[in-house]
């Protein structure tokens, strides 16, 4: 498949919260899920708003991407990347957000699962929950799978752009790049936002529920660090020029620098 370099568009200096900044007390969860399918979604809101957030602070460390842009068309799915989470992105997704979900399942489980009766108990919704963070058992680092626009001209298209880091710490001018950019091991940092609200999966007759929540990456940054992967987040990063003519977009980072 082959992708082409989207139209130059005009920086601007806004951006969205790093997941470390977010206040998860702020995320609200609709107590009856919306939809007359096999699967259901109650919608979730971050502080009244769509939940999206950066997932890499460049102080901290960038992230991995071990198998580049999955278009999908294997296995006629939705096109996807995986990113490897380190120890902290891991915790903010398996030990906080998803406790929130759960939480969540747990205190609307007679309107999330009306239809299992009698109605199940909080171990077993709670163990319900389908992650897409997924872990080996230390053959690999835990990593989370996250869906992208590459086709869909009715939703917004996956925005990416390429930097590297150059000998003294400060990152070159990004420039406008393709999906066909994000390769195998490749360093990004990725802006994500829920995709739908949390899916609901109920088997009446075998009384089992499923349910779990689906991101997806709206912007990647790829970063071609020097040696050793070192991240970005925007904050306090010098820029090896001063970013004032047009490059690919860069609205949703988080970039206080410019």
């Amino acid at each position: 498949m082959s992708f082409d370099t989207p139209a130059v568009k005009k920086l601007k200096t806004t951006g969205t919260p790093l997941y470390s900044d977010l206040d998860l007390s702020k995320l609200t969860f609709d107590s009856k899920p919306q939809g007359s399918n096999d699967i259901n979604h109650a919608s979730v809101k971050y502080d009244g708003t769509r939940l999206a957030f950066q997932l890499a602070d460049v102080k901290v460390s960038s992230l991995r991407v071990p198998f580049g842009v999955d278009d999908g068309s294997k296995y006629a799915s939705k096109a996807s990347v995986r990113i490897e989470l380190p120890e902290a992105q891991r915790a903010f997704f398996q030990d906080t957000l998803e406790t929130k979900i759960k939480d969540a399942a747990v205190q609307n489980k007679a309107t999330w699962f009306p239809a299992i009766k009698p109605m199940l108990d909080d171990a077993t919704v709670r163990s319900s929950f389908n992650s897409r963070v997924q872990n080996s058992n230390g053959n690999y680092p835990p990593s989370l799978k996250v869906n992208v626009n590459l086709t869909d001209d009715k939703k917004e298209k996956l925005n990416v752009l390429t930097t590297c880091r150059v000998a003294n710490g400060k990152i070159a001018k990004p420039t406008a790049a393709s999906p066909g950019d994000v390769v195998r091991g490749c360093s990004v940092v990725p802006v994500l936002r829920t995709a739908g609200g949390v899916w609901i999966s109920v088997n009446a007759k075998k009384k089992t529920i499923d349910y779990g929540l689906i991101f997806e990456a709206t912007d990647l940054l790829v970063i071609e660090e020097p040696a050793a992967s070192s991240a970005f987040n925007f904050g306090g990063v010098e820029v090896e020029e001063e970013v004032t003519e047009e490059v690919g977009s860069m609205a949703a980072f988080n970039n206080s620098f410019v």
